[in-house]
């Protein structure tokens, strides 16, 4: 009998599939792409590989594979969000805020695959947050962290879409609405005041002085206070970037007297005086019990930095000088303190006054531009009455009655003089100071006064007088009295010689 012969019993082993390991049931496929490129895919019984393995091959044959579309690995949300605290472990600017988010949509989505959450069902669990109150800011911060899952995965290559985004069925986040200013009256802090100990009031004293944040205020450490230079500095700010507050003589006071100064890096030690104090057991052991004996109402510890640019505000101080001390980034968070501005907008609404409101002509070049102002403004449809500046010449009038007429029975922007004509479209005020020095008008004694509207001749104004000459031609008479007073002129309402 041959060597190689095989027993009766034994059957032909399938190509392509193998168990592993050998007696659990779990099936394998294993076979070559057309570039020789060897796949394994674990499939389950060993019918369902058969099966596999002959479709693999038929689709290899027909050049229809593609391996990028064969089914990865399936991911529990649970899964991921473990995988996401883990990788953000350290890096994150408050980690406890990251787990309570995660325990959030574990319970709520976390036995679901990720690729089989649907926008809908992010969708009815925000629903959800805010029937129970849940304010929408408080909504978002939730739905940010998902949607850092779901990138974090998708990068991964898990998964190819997310349900976040812009275009109609995506998850968008809510409108927030964050004008809320609630500060600290001046009777609501006596009366806070006398309600928390001596030994806890610097603590709430320093954010009325400073408007640090919460989180800075209580990290706050010696190294940061620098009393040579009178500042505060607020590192890892919620920009991101630290930034100075100066420190007023009240301020300097409290922190000098603090008993942690020699004795803990931290200026808001806890007990044990080797790490800072929680700021949350401070504000719902102390801070949130003072205020329910004080019965003050819908005040936060946040609040406290809502009063300190409320003050400086109702002070006087500009708001480019309270975003700066607030650490502000941008301008727009900074403006919600406006309306209590008590100036701002009140010079803002006074430059709607009439022109002549609270603006009378004087002996002064500065009401002098502003009366030229109102007549460029109404269109010079009035007499405009410039007093004489004293640098100038005395002459009110000119002498020349043709040069007066052309002045009289011409609009105000087109001058004549003599036989030329060349028109001006100055406003009053460029007249006023360029058209005296003007080789036409100059040698007559120019002034505004004589500008009037352009107006028909009224029957008390005389006619011109004409003298001839020799030659047939006429010249006008030279009158070589003074001209009457302008005041005069407006009291009879008539241009005389």
């Amino acid at each position: 009998m041959a060597k190689n012969s095989k027993k009766p019993d034994e059957r032909p082993r399938d190509r392509g599939v193998f168990e592993r390991p050998t007696g659990s049931g779990i099936w394998w496929v294993r076979y070559t792409d057309e570039n020789r490129r060897l796949h394994r895919e674990k499939v389950g019984t060993k019918a369902l590989a058969l099966k596999v393995y002959r479709k693999r091959k038929t689709e290899i044959a027909e050049r229809r594979f593609f391996p990028e579309r064969i089914r990865k690995r399936e991911i529990l949300l649970s899964e991921a969000i473990e995988d996401y605290l883990k990788r953000v472990k350290g890096r994150a600017r408050s980690y406890v805020n990251v787990k309570r988010n995660a325990r959030y949509w574990k319970d709520a989505l976390g036995t679901k695959i990720v690729r089989q959450i649907t926008p809908g069902d992010i969708q009815r669990y925000c629903a959800r947050r805010l029937a129970d109150g849940m304010a929408a800011a408080s909504v978002n911060r939730e739905l940010t962290f998902l949607r850092a899952v779901f990138y974090m995965v998708q990068g991964d290559g898990e998964i190819d879409v997310v349900p976040f985004g812009k275009g109609a069925g995506k998850v968008k986040l809510y409108k927030e609405n964050n004008r809320r200013v609630r500060y600290l009256a001046d009777d609501e802090e006596a009366a806070l005041r006398e309600k928390i100990p001596d030994t806890d009031w610097p603590k709430v004293a320093v954010a009325l002085y400073t408007g640090l944040r919460q989180g800075n205020q209580f990290q706050l450490r010696w190294d940061d206070v620098n009393f040579e230079t009178g500042t505060i500095r607020a590192r890892q700010s919620k920009s991101g970037e630290d930034y100075h507050v100066p420190m007023n003589d009240e301020l300097r006071r409290i922190l000098r007297e603090l008993p942690s100064r020699m004795r803990s890096p931290w200026v808001f030690p806890s007990d044990t005086e080797e790490t800072a104090l929680d700021a949350r057991n401070f504000v719902h052991r102390t801070f949130a019990p003072a205020l329910e004996e004080a019965e003050i109402t819908d005040l936060h510890w946040h609040d406290l930095r809502h009063t300190f640019a409320s003050r400086l505000v109702m002070k006087g101080v500009d708001l480019t000088t309270v975003q700066e001390l607030m650490g502000h980034k941008t301008p727009a968070m900074t403006s919600r303190y406006a309306h209590l501005s008590p100036a701002h907008r009140l010079d803002a609404v006074q430059k709607l006054n009439p022109p002549e409101t609270g603006n009378r002509p004087t002996d002064t070049t500065t009401d002098t531009d502003a009366a030229a102002s109102r007549a460029a403004v109404n269109g010079a449809s009035q007499v405009t009455d410039l007093p004489t500046q004293k640098s100038e010449p005395s002459g009110t009038r000119t002498q020349d009655p043709l040069l007066k007429r052309r002045f009289t029975h011409f609009p105000l922007g087109f001058i004549g003089v003599r036989s030329r004509s060349f028109h001006a479209p100055f406003r009053i005020r460029r007249i006023h100071q360029r058209l005296p020095k003007c080789p036409f008008v100059r040698p007559f004694g120019y002034s505004l006064a004589t500008v009037a509207p352009d107006r028909k001749r009224s029957a008390a104004t005389p006619a011109r007088r004409e003298t001839p000459v020799t030659g047939g031609r006429t010249r006008h008479k030279d009158f070589s009295r003074p001209a009457r007073p302008a005041a005069a002129c407006r009291t009879s309402g008539t241009e005389t010689d």
